[in-house]
């Protein structure tokens, strides 16, 4: 024998019924509506994108010879780097100035890219000794501390200068892209958290300073696998500068992240 039906069942049934429209509703509803007459306009505009169908198709085609990886780390450093500078405010633009103006430009020189590279992993050991500084400096629930000067500096100091190197490894020599893809989105990650503290929706320290843990972790992984005669010419240079030239100077990259580091100079006003 069947169940009676709740009270509840046979409300929700009823609506139900009432919000499906009958067949023979629908049919009388479309027989009703006029049929639409497409524009004269619009059928030329139809005729002349059948026209340059072929010429897409034949430049879809040529796209697609570029290797996915390279499409794919082009879209994850764009994304890194221009987002979070979008939303840093008129006090980042000075950091940015000096150490993301030329974004556009990569750095050919191998040795100078990997000397790049050890500037960015001094920069991590800086933002993160930050975080770990402002969990006893920087209380809630007031946290009163610069939250921006984290965010910029991983952007100004990890980011830009990672755009710019870690695909000429890549190139010159043979450094996993995917392993660069995977360094640049644990980035993007990292500044979604800081932008977060910045923002003061929910301050986390600890989860920041993970992720630039796993960053550095990648990039020492990465050095790995390239020649120890190229990685230590790199470091030769890197350590080559000199540290007494003021931080705002102009410089070759590598050394003016040096000098930032060196002097602890904040990102809001020198880099």
């Amino acid at each position: 024998p069947q169940r009676p039906r709740t009270a509840m069942q046979s409300t929700m049934s009823s609506v139900a019924s009432l919000a499906r429209p009958s067949a023979v509703t629908a049919h009388r509803s479309r027989a009703a509506r006029p049929q639409r007459r497409i524009p004269r306009a619009l059928e030329r505009r139809a005729g002349r994108s059948e026209a340059s169908s072929s010429h897409d198709e034949a430049s879809s085609s040529r796209s697609s010879e570029v290797p996915n990886w390279k499409r794919a780390l082009a879209s994850s450093l764009a994304a890194a780097v221009a987002v979070p500078l979008v939303n840093l405010g008129p006090a980042a633009m000075p950091a940015a100035a000096i150490y993301n103006k030329d974004l556009d430009v990569p750095i050919n020189d191998p040795a100078q890219a990997l000397a790049v590279v050890f500037g960015v992993k001094d920069s991590i050991k800086n933002v993160q000794d930050q975080l770990v500084d402002w969990k006893d400096t920087c209380p809630a629930p007031t946290f009163p501390c610069d939250l921006s000067q984290a965010l910029n500096k991983t952007s100004t100091r990890v980011s830009g200068p990672l755009a710019r190197s870690l695909p000429t490894l890549s190139d010159a020599y043979g450094a996993d892209p995917y392993a660069v893809q995977d360094i640049i989105q644990s980035v993007s990650t990292t500044e979604a958290m800081l932008k977060a503290n910045n923002a003061r929706v929910k301050v986390d320290f600890d989860g920041p300073a993970e992720y630039l843990a796993l960053v550095d972790a990648s990039i020492t992984n990465l050095l790995n696998d390239l020649s120890p005669d190229a990685v230590e010419a790199g470091r030769k240079r890197y350590d080559s500068c000199d540290l007494s030239v003021p931080p705002e100077a102009d410089g070759d990259l590598e050394c003016r992240l040096a000098r930032a580091v060196s002097s602890g100079a904040r990102s809001g006003g020198i880099g």
